[in-house]
């Protein structure tokens, strides 16, 4: 009997320290709320327990890719606009993440969305044939945020469903992450099972293990964001800032393209010459789905999406012998099947010197065409 009462005593005492380390990380998160939102790295991504701490009443979460540059690349970076007393933002994603991640974060993180608003940055480079790749796939797939989308009452089975099918696909090649989410699955079948206890485990130990991955990292954050008065922002003349910094940086070529990148990865595809054969690029492939799969979720979770649709430099690409009218006309298309979906087409300015700063990432005035439109839209009753 004394036995057992020792394990009943050790078992609460490890619950007790558990609990008491859970609220530590969180005061600690909250305590630093505004550097760890405006602080970009994967763990943060990853750890949907964090995203909802951070967020407010006035915060648009942003998804995308590599457009998000880092905090440190001050003039370029979106926390540096949009970051004022009735509205600031927490971005997610870097390169390689895309719709399928970006719509189990939002089935992870909805809750805590008090906006009901987000906005998904879309690049044509998402829509190859195969959509994200196998191989950057693993690196950017967070447990926890698959397991918060699937304990979310309100997205339906079919979503669930094909989110689960499309992990395991694209885990094929990573053997340890696929077990576990084939296990997943299997609990996500029948939660009255080992499978389903397994979950519940590890989901447990996906959420401490994100929150405290982030807080390790909390002396590296910098709380240097200035505040902005978005309200009475003149964004005409920040337009004429941009052009005077992007005419600064791209000294070396006509396509709006900065010099170094011009110098590193362009210059000698230019030297080859025109392509004269054109041809339409990412017409086909199955991002669509996974691009339809995020916007049916943030439907069934009563959240509007803010679709941006950001163009290619034309100039580049045409001299490749690539277009994407019809990739554009495919956004377009997708766009009108919600009712949930406003759509910010920026394709308008694929052909505008420093639009972007180099052959796709948005450049000076890109940034502030975006940014205004956001501040807009996000603001609109």
């Amino acid at each position: 009997m004394k036995k057992l009462y020792a394990m009943i005593a050790g078992f609460l005492l490890f619950v007790i320290v558990v609990f008491g380390f859970d609220q530590y990380l969180d005061m600690q998160i909250m305590n630093n709320k505004g550097a760890v939102r405006n602080h970009r790295t994967y763990e943060r991504f990853w750890s949907s327990e964090t995203q909802k701490l951070v967020m407010d009443e006035n915060t648009l979460p942003i998804f995308g890719s590599s457009e998000l540059v880092s905090l440190e690349d001050y003039e370029e970076n979106i926390s540096s606009f949009l970051n004022s007393p009735d509205m600031n933002i927490v971005t997610i994603g870097g390169g390689y993440f895309q719709s399928l991640s970006h719509a189990m974060e939002l089935g992870a993180i909805s809750e805590e969305v008090e906006s009901k608003k987000v906005a998904l940055f879309l690049s044509p480079q998402w829509f190859e044939e195969m959509g994200v790749s196998k191989e950057a796939f693993p690196g950017r797939f967070g447990e926890e945020n698959l397991l918060e989308f699937l304990a979310n009452d309100r997205i339906s089975d079919a979503n669930k469903t094909y989110v689960l099918d499309r992990v395991l696909t694209l885990l094929e090649d990573s053997s340890i992450q696929r077990r576990r989410v084939e296990r997943y699955k299997k609990a996500y079948e029948n939660k009255i099972s080992v499978d389903g206890i397994y979950m519940e485990v590890m989901h447990n130990y996906w959420k401490l293990r994100g929150k405290y991955s982030v807080c390790r990292q909390i002396d590296e954050m910098s709380q240097n964001v200035p505040e902005v008065d978005l309200k009475h922002m003149d964004f005409k003349e920040m337009l004429l800032v941009a052009e005077k910094q992007g005419k600064n940086n791209c000294t070396n070529n006509d396509f709006g393209i900065y010099d170094e990148y011009w110098d590193t990865y362009v210059e000698e595809r230019y030297k080859a010459g025109e392509v004269k054969e054109k041809a339409e690029f990412y017409t086909d492939s199955i991002e669509y789905e996974d691009l339809r799969c995020f916007l049916q979720v943030a439907k069934e979770l009563g959240i509007d999406v803010i679709l941006v649709s950001i163009p290619v430099n034309e100039a580049w690409y045409i001299f490749q012998g690539m277009l994407c009218d019809k990739y554009y006309e495919n956004i377009k298309m997708i766009s009108k099947e919600y009712d949930n979906v406003v759509l910010v087409d920026m394709t308008k300015y694929a052909d505008e010197k420093y639009f972007h700063k180099d052959v796709m990432h948005l450049g000076w005035k890109g940034w502030v065409r975006v940014n205004e439109a956001l501040y807009k839209e996000f603001k609109k009753e």
